[in-house]
């Protein structure tokens, strides 16, 4: 049997900070999230993931998440805030072989964001495709119910993160959000749901097939959101985090 061994793949410090939250945080001041809604198929056969009524503070599709620690399908967990390390871009780590080939890989993101974690998790070996989100949920007493917000952050599929933004109308608790694509991150996530307890749920589009996206609030009063968009293709699904503006 092939030799298994812990390696970290990807620098942190290489990537754009995503959006920060609660005082301190930050978002690329480059150019604005891209926010053209691809356009939803004509006709499919293969239904869209079912979500939950009630959105739950974290998710995931392969594995489990629960507060920082993401614990990948082989039973390996990630400590994804570590004490005494700070960062603001995509941590990587996985399982590789003796002679170098991967095996694993799982990333999350991102450090300045303070209530709000997000990931994905890629078996390279068997072809598989994992997304996550965790963070510390606000209760739904405490998600505004009048005006309207724009929460800005990342999106991230396989480990490449890009832009994301998200419009809310608490007042008509409605949602709609969009995941910029580009050659690296694959097709642009498009998103329309509505505000149910403290998360919201609805449907999502990508790359001509229909999914359904689930997320929460987070902080004390909705200062951050996370959540995930799932496909029956696994490989365009996408986990996402945004702070409000």
């Amino acid at each position: 049997m092939a030799h298994l061994k812990p390696a970290i793949l990807l620098s942190l410090l290489a990537l754009t900070a995503c959006g920060g939250g609660g005082g301190g945080g930050h978002h690329d001041s480059g150019s604005a999230p891209e926010t053209s809604t691809p356009s939803q198929p004509d006709t499919g056969t293969t239904p869209a993931p079912e979500q939950p009524l009630s959105p739950p503070e974290s998710k995931a599709t392969l594995g489990s998440v629960s507060g920082v620690t993401y614990t990948t399908p082989d039973g390996i967990e990630y400590q994804m805030r570590r004490d005494g390390i700070t960062f603001g871009g995509t941590w990587t780590e996985g399982l590789v072989k003796a002679d170098g080939t991967r095996v694993s890989s799982t990333s999350w993101c991102c450090g300045p964001m303070s209530y709000t974690l997000f990931g994905s998790w890629t078996s390279q070996e068997k072809g598989e495709h994992g997304v996550f989100y965790s963070g510390e949920g606000t209760a739904a007493a405490n998600v505004p119910t009048q005006g309207t917000a724009t929460y800005v952050g990342s999106g991230m599929r396989d480990g490449v993160r890009t832009d994301a933004s998200f419009n809310v109308d608490f007042a008509a608790k409605t949602i709609n959000g969009n995941i910029t694509g580009n050659d690296d991150f694959g097709s642009a996530v498009a998103m329309q749901g509505a505000i149910v307890d403290g998360g919201f749920r609805g449907d999502a589009q990508s790359g001509g097939d229909n999914g359904t996206f689930v997320g929460h609030f987070n902080g004390p009063a909705a200062e951050e959101l996370g959540g995930i968009a799932e496909f029956a293709d696994t490989s365009k699904s996408a986990s996402f985090g945004a702070t409000k503006q």
